[in-house]
């Protein structure tokens, strides 16, 4: 580009000079007369000018175009500059802000199992479509045995987004696990494992929910549970293929009209089953970060005198065991667990 400047304003300089000088006069006089060249050297002044004019104009675009490449030069300059001065934390940071969440979780994943080309079961168990519970405090007692039932209470306490809160109960295991993984909507989905009448029990477990809210400005508020009809079940959930309405019951508490974005609430449910059934168990229906984790079936223990086998599947916990004794367990986890991790305690 430098080179073919150079030509340019030489070619136009040259012409210029020649133009001015006696040499366009004296060869139209020798070819033709002495009266054309006189008259070829009068026309060349005002081509002069114009030659003139477009040297001038072609300086000014010369000057303005390196200009503008020496500007642009000085700024890749400075980027350079402040590139080599850029510490590596904040070099990953950029990385990570110009990635999308999709390739972080499949580069890492890539990393830590190449072979494996079908990773979407792991990351559902992550990533999980219900919402993440935060500071997450699960409590599971006996509360007595009378005759062959089994009086059971459960405290659950956490941090959640504002919203209605529902509560499932259901004949059987099988039909809990067939709605929780259908209506990720759902707070809780407990079973009623009993001889009895379903639609008793359930009745019974509905009237023993307990719900209280712990406002920002301090104190505790109750929120009452109602059950929803059979017929506006649908409106708050899809009920799996094989569920039926006799096999469920819907019950609700409204916190949709908090005033921030996340609630504090302690729950609270009581059941019963029969002694013959093998035991309670607790598990995490989706990600959830667990501050604390009490199994208490002592009283079990001490009115039947039932030998209790805690299973705890958390991943490696021996260094987290605050309290294990027949028929308790105490963790402090302070971690995250995901979607089906718990505790189960056999009798």
């Amino acid at each position: 580009m430098r080179s073919r400047a150079l030509i340019y304003f030489g070619s136009l300089l040259a012409t210029i000079a020649l133009i001015n000088t006696p040499v366009p006069r004296v060869v139209v006089s020798a070819v033709l007369n002495p009266d054309a060249g006189d008259a070829v050297a009068r026309s060349l002044g005002s081509i002069t000018k114009d030659l003139v004019l477009v040297l001038l104009i072609s300086i000014y675009f010369e000057w303005v175009r390196t200009r503008e490449q020496t500007e642009l030069l000085r700024g890749v300059d400075r980027k350079l500059d402040a590139l080599k001065s850029t510490t590596a934390p904040a070099t990953r940071q950029l990385v990570l802000d110009s990635t999308s969440p999709e390739e972080l979780i499949t580069t890492a994943l890539d990393r830590h199992i190449p072979h494996v080309s079908d990773k979407s079961s792991l990351v559902s168990l992550v990533l999980s479509l219900r919402p993440a519970h935060h500071d997450v405090s699960v409590a599971l007692r006996v509360e007595r045995v009378e005759g062959t039932t089994v009086h059971v209470s459960f405290r659950y306490e956490l941090t959640m987004p504002r919203g209605p809160l529902l509560a499932a109960v259901t004949s059987s295991p099988t039909h809990s696990i067939a709605l929780s993984d259908a209506c990720p909507e759902l707070f809780d989905v407990s079973t009623l494992a009993s001889t009895a009448s379903f639609e008793e029990d359930a009745k019974a477990f509905g009237n023993k929910l307990e719900c209280y809210v712990e406002p920002r400005r301090g104190g505790t508020r109750k929120v009452d549970f109602r059950r929803v009809p059979a017929t506006m079940v649908r409106k708050y959930i899809s009920l799996p293929v094989g569920l039926t309405h006799a096999d469920l019951m819907l019950f609700a508490a409204d916190l949709s009209q908090e005033d921030t974005e996340f609630v504090r609430v302690r729950q609270y449910s009581h059941f019963s089953q029969d002694l013959a059934v093998p035991g309670v168990w607790w598990y995490a229906d989706r990600p959830m970060f667990v501050r604390s984790l009490t199994m208490d079936i002592r009283e079990l223990v001490r009115e039947r005198g039932k030998k209790v086998h805690m299973q705890v599947f958390l991943g490696s916990v021996d260094s987290l065991v605050l309290d294990a004794d027949e028929g308790y367990l105490s963790l402090k986890l302070d971690r995250w667990v995901v979607q089906g991790q718990g505790v189960i305690a056999n009798w």
